[in-house]
């Protein structure tokens, strides 16, 4: 799902919490719902193989800097290939990816 069309179904959902019909519950679950989706279809389009510093970075958004930041903070696992080369399994992504806590847009 694109940004765009990801922002619209958000934007929906807060519409129906703010106008009662979906309570802070409900509204909470559909978010997790969302973002749970996403992030499967989005490891469909992951190699199966060992990720890159850069692959990894584009797939959670961030910078390769903070993708560094996450390894030295034992927040990503990552294995090594050589003095300078570093890859990553998919499924840790996934985890910290799942581990995230979204934050709450405030209007």
């Amino acid at each position: 799902m694109k940004n765009e069309t990801k922002m619209q179904v958000m934007d929906f959902i807060g519409f129906l919490e703010t106008s009662g019909k979906l309570n802070p519950q409900e509204h909470k679950r559909l978010r997790e719902a969302l973002e749970l989706n996403l992030a499967e279809k989005e490891a469909q389009k992951l190699p199966k193989r060992p990720l890159t510093r850069k692959e990894v970075a584009d797939f959670l958004q961030v910078c390769t800097r903070t993708v560094d930041r996450m390894c030295e903070n034992g927040q990503l696992k990552f294995f090594k290939l050589g003095p300078r080369y570093i890859r990553f399994d998919i499924e840790d992504v996934l985890a910290v990816m799942q581990q995230q806590n979204p934050v709450e847009c405030v209007n």
